[in-house]
């Protein structure tokens, strides 16, 4: 009688281990998008908070925060927080994330800002000098990595402190792509109170903080904060190092200083939008473009008009260029390319998440038209200085 033998043959186990690999290939993906999906709700979450902080500071302040403010100075000599550490004198020059800082738990941060006694920079490799990235010779204490300012699926970052995803809507960049000055008077014009909600409250510009009874708009429709890839360190005002928060104690107008931290700063953690549009070429809706006197007289047409040029991928949401190296994940920020990175982009599908003066949440699709981009960063578009005033925003933004 022969024996019946137990176990698999090698064509079962085959068999089984096919299945299990198709099984597994069919669940990593769910497994991944579902996290992309939570990760994308806790950025949405976060930049609700931001948003929801704004209002806070706009009713306890009666403004908006603006991109770049002064929160004091240094000039006691010792570091209460570790009197090993002597700071040499230093302005303390910060961003608009960190005017919010008391709304959003971060309280003891904001005070080692704004409170004269205590240093924002370092005076000794013992504490642990920040990166360039971060800001060389920032102090650690006023430079912690927040939850709050980071999207979760962000793989970019610069720096080991202060990582940022999220920037502000700070208006309209004044110039054409060849750098031809738009405007007169043009950083100051740019930020007039329909174009845009972050303005310059660092120096002698004499430009007014926006509201929120400025946003004729509504509330929920214009933008607030969006997500950034490029944007560096959330306290950290343009390009701003030791160095530069020392020269400016010693001299507020120093020319390298206004260009490298004041000037940049609108670029490095905000987004702004450009003169710009699809139908620049169509001289039938010549008469719709912006003709208001604050532009450069040379500028206009024979009919007073402005004549926009065609929109850069890179000014788009998520912009990028054709190159490898142009990639919205290979692309560094720099002096040079600020303005132009300076646009809502995120590690999403498609899109972005964007926070209104509402403190609601929308996720907006990269596709969505350049006019209705400028619309929803326009505080009131009618009387702003896009090139087309006359557009009509509807509630049609996306997801």
């Amino acid at each position: 009688m022969k024996r019946q033998t137990s176990g698999f043959t090698l064509v079962e186990l085959l068999v089984v281990i096919t299945i299990i690999g198709i099984l597994m290939g069919l669940l990593i993906p769910a497994v991944n998008a579902a996290r992309e999906t939570a990760r994308k709700n806790q950025c949405a979450t976060n930049m609700k908070n931001l948003a929801l902080a704004g209002v806070q500071h706009e009713t306890n302040k009666k403004a908006l925060p603006g991109y770049i403010q002064s929160f004091g100075k240094f000039d006691t000599s010792m570091d209460p927080s570790d009197p090993q550490n002597a700071a040499a004198n230093h302005i303390k020059i910060g961003t608009w994330a960190v005017a919010l800082l008391p709304w959003l738990d971060g309280q003891p941060t904001y005070e080692h800002w704004t409170q004269d006694r205590y240093p924002v920079i370092t005076g000794s490799d013992a504490l642990g000098k920040l990166d360039d990235a971060s800001g060389q010779g920032l102090h650690p204490l006023a430079a912690p990595n927040l939850a709050i300012f980071q999207c979760p699926s962000n793989p970019v970052s610069r720096g080991n402190f202060g990582k940022n995803s999220m920037v502000y809507n700070n208006g309209m960049h004044p110039k054409r792509q060849d750098g031809t000055v738009l405007l007169n008077n043009a950083l100051a014009t740019s930020m007039d109170k329909n174009s845009g909600v972050g303005t310059q409250q660092y120096g002698a510009l004499g430009v007014d903080a926006v509201t929120l009874d400025d946003m004729k708009d509504g509330q929920g429709f214009t933008m607030m904060f969006s997500e950034n890839v490029q944007a560096l360190p959330w306290h950290r005002a343009g390009f701003a190092d030791s160095s530069g928060l020392i020269q400016a104690y010693a001299d507020p107008t120093d020319a390298t200083f206004q260009d490298v931290v004041v000037y940049q700063s609108r670029y490095t953690n905000g987004m702004v939008w450009h003169y710009e549009d699809t139908e620049y070429a169509n001289t039938t809706l010549e008469g719709y473009w912006n003709g208001s006197s604050k532009f450069v007289s040379g500028l206009k047409n024979g009919q007073g008009k402005v004549q926009p040029e065609d929109v850069s991928d890179f000014h788009r949401i998520n912009g990028r260029g054709a190159t490898v190296s142009d990639d919205i994940f290979n692309l560094e920020l720099t002096g040079g390319n600020s303005n132009r990175l300076a646009r809502p982009s995120s590690a999403h599908v498609d899109g972005v998440n964007c926070a209104f003066a509402d403190g609601a949440t929308r996720f907006v699709v990269q596709s969505i038209d350049y006019r209705v981009l400028q619309a929803l960063m326009t505080p009131r578009g009618k009387a702003s200085l896009v090139p087309y005033p006359e557009f009509v925003l509807t509630d049609e933004l996306g997801d």
